[in-house]
């Protein structure tokens, strides 16, 4: 069996390398703000799979927010998530049940009352 190669629909790399130039950070100054070493940070750039810790250092590092990019350049505006559609369902439906147990309950209260004259 073969593994399917992914592609990735972006490159971050050009993406982070881009704002570099726009910040004027080089890629001496990015490794010691990554604490990094400059050959480490040279190699990271050129390998399209970065870690997202790794991602997540060099945005705070440049104020950017690649994963926001990521997302408007494969076009998810709002990601569904199926756990929380579900979750919204349940919880309507048990605020249904609580509504009905109410009603349930003042007509027991109501029908004791009439007994106990």
């Amino acid at each position: 069996m073969t593994k399917k190669k992914y592609e990735m629909p972006v490159n971050l790399n050009d993406y982070i390398v881009n704002r570099m130039k726009e910040k004027y950070i080089s890629n001496t100054e990015l490794a010691r703000q990554l604490q990094m070493n400059h050959s480490s940070v040279l190699f990271m750039l050129k390998n399209p799979g970065m870690q997202i810790r790794r991602l997540w250092t060099i945005c705070e590092a440049l104020d950017l927010n690649v994963f926001r990019y990521l997302a408007n350049e494969i076009g998810i505006e709002n990601p569904v998530d199926s756990g929380n559609i579900l979750r919204d369902a349940e919880i309507e439906n048990l605020k249904k049940e609580i509504e009905d147990l109410k009603k349930e309950r003042d007509l027991l209260k109501e029908v004791i009352g009439l007994q106990g004259r």
